[in-house]
């Protein structure tokens, strides 16, 4: 009993040994469910991608904006929800014997050039839009802002063709308002599902480099004056064009970074935080001499270079404050974004994956993610996935994407995380200027509540009403002590005349002289003109019996 005990335990240990090498071998294409979670991960979906497996294989994937595509070297473009796995539409763009360079993608459109021809396609359903034959070759996939798509040639031109929709028919008609919420919404339904792009054979502007540009462009900037692109040649160049909209007829350089070796990773761009003028974003550019390059994509000025010793093929990864740069022999460096100190150094590290808030996912030598604390590089684990060959770098989400060649696309997040961590937010808006306040209009003065009286509308004391309050009576604006009293007012008398600012000519009936000031109703002002008196003191009144 004990032998056919032990004989069962060796099988088990045996089957476990075998599963453990099934895991890791380069053959395996899918991580099982019990293994992610091993890893502290869940793999949502898999799919598999169409794929003729004779003869073809899976070359590209690009996420943007939710949708991952996937590419293959037979012509083959195949969108998917890259929350879901649900395909969105499947086309076959070109010629299959034709290569296909790697696509772009905005908000609407998808441009992918199949042998020397561009197509544009609608992003929702991957209808052709346009398509145009390049006058040469070309030497890298294309870039594609909100109107242009900007293609690389290999003599160092670099071509910008616009893309123009045909205005919606109902808004020509005047039958719906661009302006209002509710049509807006009625046009957006609709041009999802008719829109059209001019077909005119209006030539492109075009920008010439030095070098063959043999790397795909990137868009840096959009707004509504300008538009930038940035691109590199094989003579160690960094070019950023402009196109100013206002102005449509020119596409001039606006700046250039030399290094002193050719670049062949794609530069990568870091927006800015907010929409500000003065907030810039920052774009990096990794050569072969070893140098990651970090500039200001406002204006070109260095911001800093990081020597890694070795040459950098890989593109670099900002994420949030943070940037992740591989070498050619092995190791991965990371650095402050605004001033690229070095925080830490992995070894055996080939190239960024994905990142979450506490972890990020490498590659390493042999094809396996290695999982690294975020704050220090320390490794943490080891995830087998030598058997897919392509691993997304994915500087939008936390997501992992992995597929193999023949066709089998899996994605994997961290338990916990259903919604994907957004590394790319919004900006946020530019904050306009404060308006200043409208002042209202000053109500007007009431006999009982004058703006000038600091004593409110309160009743004078002893029950006297305010025509009867001295102290009440609204003041002329040049007076802030009172105005004239009331005729039936004992105490004072009209207002003096204009040369007289100490008081007022005494009515008949008041035998106490001139007026006093509303401020002193015990005495009067001597008029100017009357003599000192032998004791030194002002000339009483005739009529003043207390002099």
């Amino acid at each position: 009993m004990r032998r056919i005990y032990g004989y069962a335990v060796l099988a088990l240990l045996a089957l476990s040994a075998g599963a453990d090498r099934a895991e890791a071998a380069p053959g395996v294409q899918i991580i099982p469910e019990t293994t992610a979670t091993r890893h502290g991960l869940t793999r949502p979906w898999f799919t598999q991608v169409q794929v003729d497996r004779t003869r073809g294989k899976v070359e590209t994937l690009l996420l943007h904006d939710g949708t991952l595509f996937v590419q293959t070297d037979r012509a083959v473009l195949q969108a998917i929800d890259a929350e879901t796995g649900r395909t969105l539409w499947m086309n076959e763009v070109g010629r299959r014997d034709f290569p296909s360079l790697r696509p772009a993608v905005n908000g609407e459109m998808v441009a992918i050039i199949n042998g020397s021809t561009l197509h544009i396609l609608h992003r929702s359903t991957g209808r052709l839009l346009w398509q145009r034959e390049l006058p040469g070759v070309p030497g890298a996939g294309p870039a594609l802002s909100e109107l242009r798509a900007y293609v690389p040639m290999t003599d160092g031109l670099v071509l910008a063709y616009r893309l123009k929709a045909i205005l919606d028919p109902a808004v020509e008609l005047g039958l719906l308002n661009p302006e209002s919420e509710e049509d807006a919404k009625v046009l957006k339904a609709r041009r999802l599902e008719g829109m059209r792009l001019e077909q005119d054979l209006k030539p492109p502007l075009a920008c010439q480099s030095f070098g063959r540009a043999m790397v795909q462009p990137i868009i840096t900037r959009e707004n509504a004056g300008e538009e930038f692109a940035a691109w590199p040649t094989d003579r160690g160049y960094l070019f950023v064009g402009r196109i100013d909209r206002q102005d449509e007829d020119r596409f001039g350089l606006m700046y250039k970074l030399e290094t002193a070796a050719d670049i062949t990773a794609d530069p990568t761009f870091l927006p800015p935080a907010t929409e500000e003028a003065s907030d810039s974003g920052i774009i990096f550019a990794p050569s072969q001499d070893g140098f990651l390059h970090a500039i200001r994509e406002q204006d070109g000025t260095s911001m800093w270079r990081f020597s890694t010793g070795e040459p950098v093929l890989e593109p670099a990864a900002p994420i949030a404050d943070k940037v992740y740069v591989a070498t050619r022999l092995g190791g991965m460096y990371c650095l402050a974004v605004t001033t690229g100190q070095q925080l830490w150094w992995a070894p055996g590290i080939m190239r960024f994956v994905a990142a979450s808030k506490d972890r990020v996912y490498v590659e390493d030598r042999n094809g396996d993610i290695v999982v690294l604390h975020a704050e220090t590089g320390g490794r943490l684990d080891l995830i087998p996935a030598a058997g897919l060959k392509l691993k997304l770098m994915n500087l939008q989400t936390d997501r992992l994407f992995l597929a193999s060649e023949t066709g089998l696309v899996q994605c994997l997040h961290e338990i916990g995380l259903q919604q994907p961590i957004l590394h790319r937010p919004k900006p946020i808006p530019r904050q306009e200027k404060p308006r200043p306040e409208k002042k209202e209009p000053a109500t007007p003065a009431s006999k009982t509540t004058p703006d000038a009286n600091p004593f409110g509308t309160q009743p004078a004391p002893g029950g006297m009403t305010p025509a009867d309050d001295p102290f009440g009576s609204p003041a002329p604006a040049d007076n802030p002590f009172g105005t004239p009293a009331p005729a039936d007012s004992p105490f004072g008398a009209p207002a003096a005349p204009a040369d007289n600012p100490f008081g007022s000519t005494p009515p008949a009936e008041n035998p106490f002289g001139n007026a006093a000031p509303a401020d002193n109703p015990f005495g009067s002002t001597p008029p100017a003109e009357k003599p000192a008196n032998d004791a030194g003191g002002a000339a009483a009144p005739a009529n003043d019996p207390f002099s």
